[in-house]
């Protein structure tokens, strides 16, 4: 009995420690299952959360994006040219044909693509606005690409916002429609300062529409503001971005002249690992801006860097100070060794008058490498009109040993601001009507006088009316027409009288018989 009670025993906690395990093996497996269930739960959350993150991202992305759909301008008709601009442009097409006026509104209604093409160009030259009514009206009806070109240019030159309805449209999905009518588009929108086209010319910059980026940028130049210029800062940014369209964005900004911007601009100036032509764009961008700031900048640079090319902007930023620290900069780059600074230098100190610089220019004139500096002194010398440059340059006139390539510049020089050397110009060409050794200075210098009127050249006029040479007298009919001058007239009806073998008027006497108001024979 006790063996039987001993096995009763040990059976019993046998099966009491299998009962164990097996629940401690079950306790296990749902552990595990209860772990894998929780990551899973746990992987779920990580993905959404992720998920989550990046529409998130995207969203901050599309909350910060500034631009939009334009809304398109209501249609507008043409500005019409008042009486002064429509008898100006009748004059200049005088003697064309008795109906030109006809004949050009009949080619815009039946002619082909090349004859209405071809017009529109000739108007645009001329700036002819009898015509606008006609252009626009073909313009609302034509579908040819290459009309609706020529149609955008004109009206941007004459800076018309007739089609601004159109320019909208167009910005604001560009994508069908011909490359070079887009071009064309975002010139006219910067040429009449549609503010409108805004929302648009910015959203293409940020979905990144690279074909229209230097359009939009153009065009962002002429209708943007601090708004617009703190967004394309903020886009310097942009890794992508090449080095010419950099460039391409110093400009706008500098034009812009958003001053929040200045800092960043400043920062490229003086980064010498930047791109050299991105920091030379920057450069004429600061001081296009015209922070006072910007002087010590830009002279600090010009002082420290040896890249002729950055110095060359350096000056272009600083010619839009006359502070007397950037002047001295100025004067300084008058004598820089590259050609090129010397170059800017002397344009900066025309545009702003600084008569202090004329030893500098006349002492370039006479002993500079470069002929090419020597011809930028010149008119300059002239316009800045003090005793010392005036002599100068009459004296090169006078002084018979120099070549008659500087007697034309200079000549052309002194007529054009009319301080000095009227005289001695007209007494120089006199003596070129005695001898075709100087012919093509004659022809210069008659060229020069046609464009003014001055008593001073009546005896000139004279000269070349009574010249064998054809071409000496149609020059001179042109300084007469100019000036009119009366002891001159006998000489021009002369060449009115004047007939071929046929007994046919010549071509000169033509234009001498239109001068003098009688009618012309149709040939």
């Amino acid at each position: 009995m006790k063996i039987v009670a001993i096995i009763g025993v040990v059976f019993t906690l046998c099966f009491s420690l299998f009962a164990q395990e097996t629940t401690a093996v079950d306790s296990l497996d749902a552990l595990d299952a209860l772990s894998s269930a929780s990551a899973g739960v746990s992987s779920v959350e990580e993905t959404t959360q992720k998920e989550d993150g990046e529409e998130s991202e995207e969203g901050e992305k599309e909350s910060k994006k500034r631009g939009g759909t334009a809304t398109v301008p209501a249609a507008k008709k043409p500005i019409q040219p008042t009486s002064a601009e429509i008898e100006d442009a009748r004059k200049r097409t005088e003697g064309k044909a008795d109906d030109y006026v006809k004949k050009v509104q009949e080619t815009f209604l039946y002619g082909l693509e090349a004859e209405i093409s071809d017009q529109i160009e000739t108007l645009q030259k001329d700036e002819d606005k009898r015509f606008v009514n006609d252009i626009y009206n073909m313009f609302q009806t034509t579908e040819n690409n290459t009309i609706i070109e020529k149609v955008l240019l004109y009206f941007t030159t004459l800076k018309d916002p007739c089609i601004e309805d159109y320019a909208v449209t167009v910005v604001n999905d560009p994508y069908d429609v011909k490359k070079s009518i887009v071009d064309a588009v975002f010139k006219y929108i910067a040429a009449v300062k549609c503010k409108a086209a805004t929302p648009a010319v910015v959203k293409l910059l940020e979905d990144e529409a690279e074909d229209y980026f230097n359009g939009c940028l153009t065009a962002l130049g002429d209708i943007g503001g601090e708004e617009e210029a703190q967004f394309l800062a903020d886009y310097l940014d942009n890794e992508d971005l090449t080095t010419g369209q950099k460039q391409e964005l110093m400009k706008v900004l500098g034009k812009l002249k958003a001053s929040s911007t200045w800092s960043k601009l400043r920062d490229i100036v003086e980064d010498d690992n930047e791109n050299s032509y991105v920091r030379m764009y920057a450069a004429e961008a600061m001081g296009a801006m015209e922070e006072s700031a910007s002087i010590e900048v830009l002279a600090e640079q010009y002082r420290a860097t040896s890249d002729a090319n950055l110095r060359v902007y350096l000056i272009k930023g600083l010619s839009y100070f006359k502070d007397s620290d950037a002047q001295k900069i100025i004067l300084q780059a008058v004598r820089d060794a590259f050609y090129k600074v010397r170059l800017e230098a002397i344009e900066t100190v025309k545009k702003q008058d600084m008569k202090e610089a004329v030893p500098y220019l006349v002492y370039r004139a006479k002993n500079d490498s470069e002929t090419v500096v020597k011809n930028a002194c010149y008119p300059v010398i002239a316009a800045l009109n003090t005793a010392e440059g005036n002599e100068y340059l009459v004296s090169l006139i006078t002084e018979k040993k120099n070549n008659d390539t500087v007697k034309s510049k200079v000549a052309a020089a002194l007529l054009k601001e009319g301080h000095a050397g009227a005289k001695e110009i007209a007494d120089l060409a006199i003596e070129c009507c005695k001898t075709d050794a100087h012919k093509q200075l004659r022809y210069a210098l008659g060229k020069e006088m046609a464009k003014y009127e001055n008593k001073e050249f009546a005896k000139a006029c004279t000269a070349f009316l009574e010249h064998k040479d054809v071409a000496t007298q149609g020059t001179g009919l042109d300084m007469w027409a100019k000036g009119r001058y009366g002891e001159c007239k006998s000489a021009v009806e002369k060449i009115a009288d004047t007939t071929d073998a046929k007994k046919k008027p010549t071509t000169t006497a033509k234009k001498a018989m239109r001068l003098l108001g009688r009618e012309v024979p149709k040939d």
